[in-house]
């Protein structure tokens, strides 16, 4: 056989003789004459191999003589081929490379060149771009090689004012008593209680970013929406200074405290005890009680309140965080339930830190942090940690737990199979409280349709006149109304409803180190009881479904 190129076709020429011919015989002289990568005429090759064999039959006939040549196209020299995909989004561009047969391979400066008159311009990928074509170059002739070679500049927004708060101790410190050694802590001191004098600095507005223009791969440009400036929220006993817009000062001596887009300077009271000898305590800046609050009293405050001691008393309402160095005791009670009263209340728009707490109500806008122990009590709160938040390492046992994401303690439960009712479900249940009322209109609005069609239909039945035509087309007006207002409620519930799912996969209670039975958790209607001891433990939703999963 010979084989001979001419503008990117290979010709074969082979002599008929009474030597068998195969399909596999050519192909193998093809790789041998190095030709074994391009594209295989397969009619040619089937052609050829008919004629050989009728002349082989002539032959064989001595009708004709050994050595006639055949010459056919057997195969073509194709180049690589090249398409690119770009996403519906401008955001990326994907090159397409169908390997070549035989021809010469799509090169990266042949990438760059095509990508750019089909509208790529912008965010190219050299590391992807090498990657692809030197596959490409490899890979079996005719097949496709697909890669990202070029990625917009996604749109960073720019962002609000920024309000840093120059006192760390404003803010909660979430249970972290002060060591005495490396190894010793005491649990009532939670350090010095953070106060500022006049003039000086509460907190720093940073100005807000403009933000960074995005970029599509076609090389149209994404406006960033700049940072807007978020004003001051001047709570009392604070004041812009003179010289700098952007700086809050203490205008007053006090106990600073953060607020919304600014700070407050409290005013503190303090007291040893609080007892029948004080009386109730009500005052609209910060409370400090070095000592404890007895049986039976009240403390509410505008701000902070802070208790080294003991609570044993009715109520404890804080506008901001309340503290307790020492125990938070109610009177002991059978059972716990929901709406169980207990003679020990705690209420704060902050976060409530205690060293333990038992047969009490605790309600917080924020977390619970209890250093040891929370035992049979009623809590409402953001999260529940038992210990150190790094190392929660606490016990909860028994009690009612209403929450927005969850519990971290060391166990939860006890062997006493002591039972613990968690609803995880305090953000959720105004979400399908608004679902609910939609769905009422929405069923209001479905049964007004049904009675415009209704009359819809006794109209078609009378005879047509103006009047007539007139009145069904005010109904047809009324029913398209009604129809546009359900459909516009029907997506305000499926937003409402990808919201609460979002908020209930956050959710998470972790027992890190012991989970017993009787621990009863209710994902808004999706409820699981632990009927048997675990190890270290979490209860998640895992594809929709509550379930309890080891903890590593």
């Amino acid at each position: 056989m010979q084989f001979t190129e001419h503008n990117n076709s290979i010709k074969i020429t082979v002599p008929v003789t009474l030597n068998a011919l195969t399909a596999q015989d050519v192909n193998a002289q093809l790789q041998q004459a190095g030709y074994g990568r391009c594209f295989l005429i397969q009619d040619q090759l089937t052609n050829l191999l008919i004629e050989y064999q009728q002349i082989q039959q002539k032959i064989k006939d001595k009708l004709q003589a050994e050595g006639v040549p055949l010459t056919y196209r057997i195969a073509d020299m194709r180049p690589a081929e090249l398409k690119f995909d770009i996403s519906e989004d401008k955001m990326s561009a994907a090159a397409i490379i169908t390997s070549a047969w035989g021809g010469p391979p799509v090169s990266a400066n042949m990438l760059v060149k095509a990508a750019q008159e089909a509208g790529v311009v912008f965010g190219f990928s050299k590391e992807h771009i090498i990657k692809l074509v030197t596959h490409a170059s490899k890979a079996d002739p005719g097949s496709k090689v697909k890669l990202v070679i070029a990625r917009g500049r996604q749109v960073v927004q720019g962002v609000d004012s920024r309000f840093e708060a120059l006192i760390p101790d404003m803010e909660s410190r979430r249970n972290k008593p002060l060591l005495q050694s490396e190894e010793k802590a005491d649990l009532r001191d939670f350090g010095v209680i953070p106060s500022i004098r006049a003039t000086e600095p509460l907190m720093r507005r940073h100005p807000p970013t403009a933000g960074v223009d995005g970029m599509t791969v076609t090389g149209n440009v994404l406006p960033a929406t700049p940072g807007q400036v978020v004003e001051w929220n001047l709570g009392e006993g604070s004041e812009l200074s003179a010289e700098d817009t952007d700086l809050l000062l203490a205008a007053r001596d006090g106990l600073p405290r953060v607020i919304e887009n600014g700070a407050t300077v409290d005013e503190v009271f303090t007291v040893k005890n609080v007892d029948l000898a004080t009386g109730h305590i009500i005052f609209r800046g910060s409370v400090v009680i070095n000592g404890d609050v007895a049986e039976s009293m009240k403390v509410i405050a505008g701000g902070n309140v802070f208790v080294k001691g003991f609570v044993e008393g009715s109520l404890i309402e804080a506008g901001g965080d309340i503290r307790i160095g020492g125990a938070i005791i109610g009177h002991q009670i059978a059972t716990v339930e929901k709406d169980t009263e207990y003679s020990t209340e705690l209420k704060a728009q902050g976060d409530i830190e205690c060293n333990i707490a038992q047969y009490a109500r605790l309600s917080a806008s924020g977390n619970i942090y209890v250093k040891k122990q929370i035992m049979h009590c009623a809590v409402s709160a953001a999260k529940v940690y038992a210990g150190p938040e790094d190392n929660p390492n606490g016990k909860v046992i028994g009690g009612y737990f209403y929450l927005d994401y969850g519990i971290h303690t060391g166990n939860l439960g006890a062997p006493s199979s002591s039972n613990i009712y968690i609803e995880l479900n305090r953000l959720t249940d105004p979400i399908v409280e608004k679902q609910d009322v939609l769905r009422a209109s929405i069923a209001a609005a479905k049964k007004d349709m049904l009675d415009i069609r209704e009359q819809l239909e006794k109209l078609k039945k009378i005879e047509g006149n103006a009047q007539i035509e007139l009145r069904r087309q005010e109904l047809q007006g009324e029913f398209d109304e009604h129809k546009t207002v359900a459909l516009a409620l029907i997506e305000d519930v499926k937003a409402l409803e990808l919201q609460r799912k979002e908020k209930l996969e956050q959710a998470l209670i972790v027992a890190h180190q012991q989970l017993f039975s009787a621990v009863e958790v209710h994902f808004d209607k999706d409820i699981i009881r632990s009927r048997r001891e675990y190890g270290p433990s979490k209860i998640l939703l895992v594809d929709g479904s509550v379930s309890i999963e080891p903890f590593y």
